[in-house]
Formats: structure tokens, sequence, C-alpha cells
């Protein structure tokens, strides 16, 4: 049966495609080629493949072009989609930027504010200790400054109080804004107390100071001419304090009273280091007689002694009790070697009967200078020192002011 099968289906093909020669003549010759049904079984299989791979081909470029479109639209739907989300989400980070700077701004404008507070406080604080400690001082100028300091001094500094750790951020500083700024605003407040609080301190201790020395306290310091008010402040400086002084009018109101009360503290410190405090004697001595109404050890009668005397070796050293400008240096009767020194603000003194004098008129002399040694010239009954202070022309008792000066030494 199957031969049957095959051999019809060899006569069916052998009848499509029997053998064929094809005749070719070139140049009076006549070739052929010869096509055996196997050949052309092949070339027909062959086009047969090439016209399925063709349509196989065409088939699917179409069907993909058509899935590519519509993915394409997908995709353009999808892009535009997200185009608008970022769009959105672009127009709420630019607004919340926006936000975000002007509160910043805010804060760093309140920030500023507070940091030229703070700058200003600085400011007065150094205006008010003044110059170096360390500095080399005359006699009683560097032990004064230390008295006035540890009187000023707080012993109990004030602590803010701060809140519990974890209302802190990584930095130590307060999270919330509102609780920051208070802290602040308590800590300005603390430090103009205290400045406040030592400025005073001080003023009474020279107060107290001045009239020790038995003058009026208001005919001194009518003998100051250098009344510009405030404290000094460097050109450099004097931005950040206008800069301080144009926030809030309580805050420059303050800071205006505290500068001039400063400004005040200052000028009668330098006073004080002007007045001749400063014992006139360096070494051992001893005070042989006093000032007023007393028995003239040469005429035994009652007489007024106008200045101090001070016993010591001879050639003891004679030093200036402040600093000044010799106004007078020789001879004088009843005084014998004298030395006149003027120390401004109406104030002068008078060291007589030396042995020596060794400044000069005109020199100025600076407050523990010596200017001369122990004798008996002149009026004198055996080597002492004859001191006098003066002022607006009248003679007082060295005593007091020489008590001052202790005070204003070892207080």
């Amino acid at each position: 049966m199957i031969a049957q099968v095959l051999q019809r289906a060899r006569g069916f093909v052998d009848a499509v495609f029997p053998e064929r020669q094809i005749y070719h003549r070139s140049k009076g010759e006549v070739r052929y080629i010869a096509l055996t049904t196997r050949q052309q079984l092949a070339a027909v299989g062959a086009l047969t493949l090439v016209l399925i791979w063709f349509l196989y081909a065409s088939a699917s470029v179409f069907l993909s072009g058509h899935l590519l479109s519509s993915q394409s639209r997908q995709a353009f739907a999808a892009r535009m989609h997200y185009q608008r989300l970022i769009a959105e989400a672009r127009a709420k980070q630019a607004s919340t930027q926006a936000l975000l700077d002007g509160r910043t701004k805010a804060f760093a404008s309140a920030a500023d504010e507070f940091e030229n507070r703070l700058q200003t406080l600085k400011l007065l604080l150094e205006q008010r200790e003044g110059a170096d400690p360390d500095e080399a001082l005359p006699a009683g100028k560097g032990a004064s400054r230390l008295m006035i300091s540890a009187v000023a001094e707080d012993q109990t500094p004030r602590r803010s109080r701060t809140p519990d750790d974890g209302a802190l951020d990584a930095a130590g500083k307060v999270r919330d804004p509102l609780k920051r700024m208070a802290i602040l605003h308590r800590q300005e407040d603390e430090i103009l107390q205290r400045a406040e609080e030592q400025t005073e301190t001080r003023l009474e201790g020279l107060k107290a100071v001045l009239s020790m020395t038995g003058l009026g306290l208001d005919d001194i310091l009518a003998q100051d001419t250098t009344k510009a008010g405030g404290p000094l402040i460097a050109l450099k400086e004097s931005q950040v304090f206008a800069d301080a002084l144009s926030l809030d009018p309580g805050f420059a109101q303050r800071v205006t009273r505290l500068a001039e009360r400063i400004g005040e503290a200052d000028r009668m410190g330098e006073m004080v280091h002007e007045i001749p405090l400063g014992s006139p004697l360096l070494v051992e001595h001893r005070r042989t007689s006093g000032f007023g109404t007393r028995i003239d050890p040469i005429t035994h009668r009652v007489a007024h002694h106008s200045g101090q005397d001070f016993g010591a070796f001879r050639l003891a050293p004679i030093v200036a009790t402040a600093p000044g400008t010799v106004v007078y240096a020789g001879w004088r009767a009843g005084y014998g070697r004298l030395v006149e020194i003027d120390h401004g603000m109406g104030f002068r003194t008078r060291y007589g009967h030396m042995a020596k004098i060794k400044v000069k008129r005109g020199q100025k002399v600076r407050a523990g200078q010596q200017i001369g040694a122990m004798g008996s010239s002149g009026r004198s009954t055996g080597v002492h020192l004859h001191y006098e202070v003066w002022f607006k022309g009248r003679p007082y008792d060295p005593q007091k002011f020489l008590k001052a000066g202790l005070y204003v030494q070892n207080g």
C-alpha cells in the first residue's frame, strides 16, 4: 500500500517536474543545462521557504508596529502624568523653600540682634575692666584695681536654667526657637544686671576712697576737665555699638545708662590714681609729727604745722606720691631743700628738708619715682621729711590721704 502511494507521488512529481534542458547558443556553439527533477524540487522548496519567511517577517513588522504604537501612547501618557507630578512637587518644594527661607531669615535676624547685643555688652565690660592688670602700675594703682574688682566680683555667678537633655540637638542647642530666644533674653538680662551691679559697686568704692581724703567729693569732681561722657569706644567697634543701640528702645536706654556709669567710674578711677594717695617713703619709717596745732620744736610755742613729718635714716629715698610735674626744686626758706610737684586738678605736694634733690623743675615724674633723699636742711632739728598736701591753694592733713592710699593698696 505504502509502495503504491510512493509510486503515485513519484509519478506526480515526475509529471509536474520532468527533467528539463535549457539550451544556450553562443558563437555557433550550442550548449545546454539539464535541470533534474531533484534540482527543481530543491529550487521550489527554497523559494517556498523564502516566501514563508517574507510573509512571516511582514506580519511580524505589522504586529510589532501596532504594539509599539500602543506602548508609545501608554508611555507618553505615563510621561505626561509623571511630568505633571514632578511639576506639582517642584511647586510645593519652591513654596516650602520660600517659607523656610523666610523663617531662616527671621531667625537669623533675631540671632544677629542678640549677637550685636552681646557684643555691645562685651565692649562695655572691656571698658569697665580698663587697662591690662598685668601692666606695671605705679604704687597703689594695681592694688586699687584688685581691691575694686574684688569688691565688685560676684561670688555666686548666675546660671541660666536649661531644658531637659531631650530638648537639645546634637550641637547642644535648644531645638525650640521660642525657648532658645527666651533663654537668650534671660542671659542678656543677667549680664546687664551683673554689669550694672559691678559698676555701681565700683563707683561706691571709688567715692568712698575720695571721701576719705577729707575733701568734699563735689570739690574733687569739679576739678575734672575731661567731662566728655561715656566710655571710649574704638573706631572699629563703633559700628557694632551703633547697631546694638538701634535695637529696641528699652535695651538702648539701659545700655546707654550703663555706658555713662562705666565712663563715670573709669574717669573717677583715673582721678584716684592722679591724687597723691601714696606714701612718700617706701622704706621703713615712723611718723614723728602730725598736721595741725603743735608745740614748735624750735620756739617751743604753739604753732600750726602744715604737713606730716616722717623719720628714717639719712639719705632714705623719697618718692613722688602721684604722677605730676615738678614746679619747684631747690632751696626755700624754712623748708631747706624742697621739691614741689603739681599733680593737676588743684593738687600739689611738697617734700622738704632734703639732703639731696634728684629732679629738676619741669620734669615729669611718675608715682613711686625717687625725687630726693632724706636729710635735715633748712629749719630742722634732725633728719626727717616734711610732707605737705595742698588742694586749691590750701594745705590739708596728709594723714587722711595716706589712710585712703592704704585702703586702696591693702583693701
